[in-house]
């Protein structure tokens, strides 16, 4: 039993995650305060200036006329990216009880068109909305077939739905791999590749001029796409991702001329007398960035 505003006390009807799943990520909805407005003063116009931000202002919920709590009616616009199979189930989070209850909400409407759901709440609360993950189970049918050299189609048919992913090579990886091959400089893997997605490629670079290892050397971080390369202001030792750029830092369209504008003469000069069997091993080398 949960004890609710106003004191009396109704069953937490807690949703089980193994048979719901939030789709569309999480809404947090919050009354705010307006923050102070400016005024004009003679000549002059006058604001005050807060250094905590917008705050939260103190809902508390009134009686309505036939004794019940009043209700906070909320509308969302769903994203166009998400599919919603059936009338989503509209739950609040509980921060004590660290879980999903869907008592408090009532008079939902659902427009698929739209893409909109309206609902109401006692109060203001974290929202997310449910939908059976075993929905499209079981699967009816799952077809492959080819669509060309190292391409494919499969499609996947389910309960109410048919899914086709194309399946094809990795157009940054390559091209990426082909201009590493060319420079045969030092490259290695980063830590961020995995977080830039699929489009793009984050790895290492440093000058290697002399025999053994290049670890030691001065490293810093390119972002490659395929069709254009970046330095990042990012480093190896940055708690969390992110694709800021370096200060000034220009982008060139291929590996090649990205760092013939950053290498020294000397670095560039040894590219340029490289033979084909050297780069030959670049290419097969354990330091090309995992995809």
């Amino acid at each position: 039993m949960q004890e609710e505003p106003g004191g009396r006390e109704e069953a937490a009807q807690v949703e089980d995650l193994e048979q719901l799943v939030p789709v569309g990520g999480v809404y947090h909805i919050s009354a705010l305060q307006l923050p102070p407005q400016a005024q004009d003063v003679g000549d002059w116009t006058m604001v005050e200036l807060l250094d905590v931000g917008l705050e939260v202002f103190p809902y508390s919920p009134g009686q309505a006329e036939d004794g019940t709590q009043e209700a906070v009616q909320i509308t969302l616009e769903l994203p166009d990216n998400v599919i919603y199979f059936k009338v989503p189930v509209v739950a609040r989070w509980d921060p004590a009880g660290q879980w999903w209850r869907t008592d408090g909400i009532s008079k939902i409407t659902y427009e698929a068109e739209e893409k909109s759901i309206t609902f109401n709440m006692g109060d203001f609360h974290t929202v997310a909305l449910l939908q059976d993950a075993h929905l499209n189970l079981p699967y009816q049918a799952w077809e492959l077939h080819p669509t060309g050299v190292d391409e494919g189609l499969f499609t996947v048919t389910a309960v109410f739905a048919t899914i086709q992913i194309q399946i094809k090579a990795a157009l940054a990886e390559v091209k990426a791999y082909e201009q590493m091959a060319l420079l045969a400089a030092a490259f290695a893997h980063s830590k961020w590749n995995g977080e830039a997605g699929p489009e793009q490629v984050v790895f290492k670079v440093s000058e290697h001029l002399t025999a053994g290892s290049a670890k030691g050397n001065h490293c810093y971080l390119l972002m490659f796409n395929g069709e254009k390369v970046q330095q990042l202001q990012l480093t190896e030792t940055r708690e969390a991702f992110s694709e800021k750029l370096e200060d000034e830092s220009e982008f060139h369209s291929t590996l090649y001329h990205m760092l013939k504008d950053s290498a020294s003469n000397k670095a560039m000069d040894k590219v340029e007398r490289a033979g084909f069997l050297s780069l030959l091993l670049c290419i097969s080398s354990s330091l090309l960035p995992e995809s």
